[in-house]
């Protein structure tokens, strides 16, 4: 057989790379709830994050976001400890003084199960708070979290969480 050489025209090509780019975006930002509550959670990670440098107005501006992330009636159990509102979430963070080199919060492991009327959602996840004191020592503290988060107003918002310690032997 002789040398055979193939050749695609560049439009093609580009079209194919197209659609794929496209198809991707749309899967990315078409509506979906388990979505939605996945970037919620992301964000309340992210505003429960203290960086290493912040200003006393950027960081009351960052609790008072707080708010929108959970319900007014809102309850949390944690070693023990349960908080019954909102505002005592917010009132709690800001009084919390972070260690010199900041704390970071990741939400990994995140499972998503909507209810059938899509009103609510039960969502598994274990939060991370990683931090490191002035001698630079640094910890990590692992929580598994059940966490039931209801649909208000177009806006998903935690209604309960619950905080415990990974069992031993979880790695």
């Amino acid at each position: 057989m002789g040398d055979f050489e193939r050749s695609y025209s560049g439009t093609i090509v580009s079209a194919i790379l197209l659609a794929v780019m496209v198809a991707g975006i749309g899967y990315r930002y078409w509506p979906s709830d388990e979505r939605s509550i996945r970037r919620h959670l992301s964000n309340l990670a992210e505003a429960l994050s203290f960086p290493l440098a912040e200003s006393e107005e950027e960081r009351l501006t960052r609790l008072a976001v707080l708010r929108e992330y959970f319900a007014p009636d809102v309850r949390v159990g944690l070693d023990g400890r349960e908080v019954t509102s909102r505002d005592e979430i917010v009132s709690l963070l800001t009084g919390f003084q972070p260690p010199p080199g900041g704390v970071h919060v990741e939400f990994v492991n995140v499972a998503v199960t909507l209810a059938e009327d899509r009103e609510s959602a039960t969502v598994t996840l274990t939060a991370r708070m990683s931090s490191t004191n002035e001698r630079g020592v640094s910890t990590l503290d692992e929580r598994i979290a059940d966490v039931t988060m209801r649909n208000v107003d177009d806006d998903w918002v935690i209604a309960n969480a619950v905080l415990r310690a990974p069992s031993p032997g979880r790695v």
